[in-house]
């Protein structure tokens, strides 16, 4: 069956995470980020503190996504986080700190895998492409303004982001959105991703075709019909699949 359809996950795909090739991870900077917010504020917490208040967040968006692979609400994690702190914000506070957590001036300069601003457009004048990816803190208007400041937006025209859905990858409805939007069979679209569960297995159980970017050669035996190691390596991969 013809290629109709590529949809790409966002982060470790596309682009890399942060933290990925060094710097701050989010495990790291969003403590950081919250005990300076709440500086600003006029409350002094310790660092370790502010640690342990992300980390409850971070473990009940963990434990959602186990159980009923649901998002939560972002106000439901700076619930998490001020009730370990013993803390109470007003509603003003509330949106600052949401800003704050998603490290926006952290990811201003990232840029993409190598391949992917000159692949990306290519792909595009052969096949509709989309994006399913996982959020959290960051929403998906983050992922859309890195794409649109390195003029990819244009190359997709369906965005499938968990906070927007409320739902986490593996989860069918993510992927039947995305076939929904883009007009075309599961058979008919290949979906290319860094996770075996979230990504491949996600894909194949609505009967899309995969592509797994390990990228590091650490996943063993996959499912996926196809393994890269590269994103440079992603138009061979699609034509062996065509």
């Amino acid at each position: 069956m013809s290629i109709k359809a590529v949809t790409f996950d966002f982060w470790d795909t596309l682009f890399p995470r942060l933290g990925r090739d060094g710097g701050g991870s989010p495990e790291t900077l969003r403590p950081k980020l919250l005990r300076e917010f709440l500086l600003d504020s006029g409350q002094d917490h310790p660092f370790e503190r502010c640690e342990a208040a992300y980390a409850r967040a971070d473990r009940d968006h963990l434990q959602s996504w186990v159980t009923d692979m649901r998002q939560p609400l972002v106000d439901r994690a700076l619930d998490e986080m001020c009730a370990e702190l013993g803390i109470e914000l007003d509603e003003k506070q509330r949106e600052g700190l949401a800003l704050s957590m998603q490290c926006l001036d952290e990811l201003e300069d990232l840029g993409p895998f190598a391949g992917v601003s000159d692949l990306v457009p290519a792909l595009a004048e052969e096949h509709k492409l989309g994006i399913v990816s996982d959020t959290w803190l960051t929403p998906g208007s983050v992922p859309r303004d890195m794409l649109e400041r390195r003029g990819l937006l244009a190359s997709f025209s369906v965005f499938v982001f968990s906070d927007e859905t409320g739902f986490l990858k593996p989860h069918e409805r993510q992927f039947r959105i995305a076939l929904d939007a883009l007009d075309a069979a599961p058979g008919e679209v290949v979906h290319v991703g860094d996770s075996e569960r979230r990504d491949v297995m996600g894909a194949r159980s609505m009967g899309m075709r995969t592509v797994l970017l390990d990228w590091e050669g650490t996943h063993g035996e996959s499912v996926a019909d196809a393994v890269v190691r590269d994103f440079r390596e992603l138009p061979k991969a699609l034509a062996g699949l065509a």
